[in-house]
């Protein structure tokens, strides 16, 4: 199984959607201008492609980024300059290959090279995410705090890279 890791270009978008899409409600959905935005303003948006199909994406965001999200901001104020996890999703079909690790160790790697020390995100508690917790914990992240945003309850997670 051949994987390519490469940046995202706009032809990828449909399928990014629908991968987004398939792996609600473990992450909320999004309108396709929101994935658009993404590919403007995100540090870090990556594709795992196999033989040509999109089978995951990656987005991370920097610091200083001029996002909405109540995650983000609670991450920002309470662990400074972080390389933000946003979002990581696999197609079902593509899951339990490694795709996903392949993917943190290549955004981990960017955000060294970028000078962060702090990679961080969020877990869904409610609705439970067990999967992405267990992932989490695995590759390294420690609990640091949670939030009730009415529809979903996040645990919040960092890893230090330096």
């Amino acid at each position: 199984m051949p994987v390519e890791l490469r940046d995202a270009g706009v032809e990828d978008l449909p399928a990014v959607r629908a991968i987004n899409e398939e792996s609600v409600p473990a992450m909320n959905s999004l309108p396709p201008e929101r994935f658009a935005w993404f590919l403007e303003q995100a540090s870090y948006f990556r594709v795992a492609a196999v033989d040509g199909e999109v089978a995951g994406f990656l987005i991370c965001l920097h610091a200083q980024a001029e996002y909405d999200s109540p995650n983000f901001r609670w991450l920002k104020r309470r662990c400074g300059h972080i390389f933000y996890i946003d979002r990581i999703a696999i197609g079902r079909k593509f899951r339990r290959r490694g795709l996903g690790r392949a993917l943190y160790r290549d955004a981990e790697a960017s955000a060294v090279a970028a000078g962060y020390e702090l990679i961080a995100c969020e877990v869904n508690l409610r609705p439970r995410n067990r999967e992405s917790l267990d992932f989490h914990i695995a590759y390294g992240f420690e609990a640091v705090g949670s939030q009730d945003n009415g529809y979903a309850l996040v645990q919040f997670m960092v890893k230090w890279v330096r």
